[in-house]
């Protein structure tokens, strides 16, 4: 499979609570993501990450606004989107609507991601919880 349609079907997973385990093979077991705080590298780590956010937000999707493939590397523009359903540092749930921009740069070795780095407007996010 090549790493778009890798990513392409790591996308829907993500976006589908029965399928959010599958989310995973998008990633190799040494991933190191860049950009978020608290993820040490390691599968093991991202799923902790995941399964955290999608309790915090149950119906989150991302939609790929842009996608380029240069070998190896994909460069995806991206909107993340979800419902708060329980506290997100620190701001209570109050069932408001996210929509976060971000944009991310995916290595792949072998058919799997083994690092990624994104970057996302934080301050928007919490604009968007706090209201």
């Amino acid at each position: 499979m090549s790493n778009r349609l890798t990513l392409l079907k790591a996308i829907r997973c993500f976006g589908n609570p029965d399928a959010r385990p599958d989310y995973f093979e998008l990633y190799s077991v040494d991933i190191v993501l860049h950009g978020y705080r608290g993820i040490g590298p390691g599968l093991e780590s991202v799923k902790k990450f995941y399964n955290s956010f999608w309790q915090i937000f149950p119906d989150a999707r991302i939609e790929i606004d842009e996608l380029v493939e240069e070998g190896d590397v994909l460069v995806v523009r991206h909107t993340t989107t979800g419902t708060q359903q329980q506290v997100f540092m620190g701001i209570s749930a109050r069932g408001r609507k996210i929509e976060l921009p971000g944009i991310s740069l995916l290595h792949f070795r072998n058919g799997q991601c083994y690092e990624r780095w994104t970057c996302s407007d934080s301050l928007l996010l919490l604009n968007q919880l706090r209201g």
